[in-house]
């Protein structure tokens, strides 16, 4: 007899929501760690501008030579921060981490879904793959405990039912 696929058991089915809700926090953690690094790099680039301008030499020029000279310092120390950290790297490779969990969270979703169809199984093993190859993406970014545990709060608060009990 041909087997085409198979159905999820319960177990799976209960790993299948586990792993559409843990998708759905690493999604919004790298989304919020995409903007932070974002708003990083646009006060490091506006601190940039600002001190190199020549509105500003004008306001500090008839300030002791230290002054411009300190300024002049700071500009070089945030742009070797910038490029030593690769800021632009970081924050593209951020918004892919997003992306790709986000787009993994809706798979995860379709399938609890559906986890009774018969190629559940072959869906299953295909988003388990996806999910290892975007965490080994994911293994050169900053792991924020803290952000991460806001996150999972947030999110398991909205997919954990709240019975008139426990209210």
């Amino acid at each position: 007899m041909l087997r085409f696929g198979q159905m999820l058991t319960e177990d799976q089915a209960k790993r299948v929501w586990e792993r559409m809700v843990e998708s759905e926090v690493r999604s919004l953690y790298f989304g919020d760690m995409a903007s932070k690094n974002t708003a990083r790099k646009q006060i490091i680039v506006g601190a940039s501008f600002f001190l190199s301008s020549g509105a500003f030499a004008a306001l500090v020029g008839h300030l002791p030579v230290l002054v411009p000279t300190v300024c002049a310092l700071i500009v070089a120390i945030l742009t070797a921060y910038s490029m030593a950290v690769g800021l632009e790297r970081r924050i593209g490779t951020l918004t892919k981490l997003h992306c790709q969990w986000n787009t993994l969270f809706a798979e995860y979703e379709r399938l609890w879904n559906h986890w009774q169809d018969e190629d559940a199984e072959q869906i299953l093993q295909r988003l388990v793959r996806r999910a290892n190859e975007v965490s080994e993406l994911g293994m050169e970014m900053p792991n924020d405990e803290k952000s991460i545990q806001k996150w999972a709060r947030i999110v398991y608060a909205r997919f954990t039912p709240v019975t008139p009990a426990a209210a």
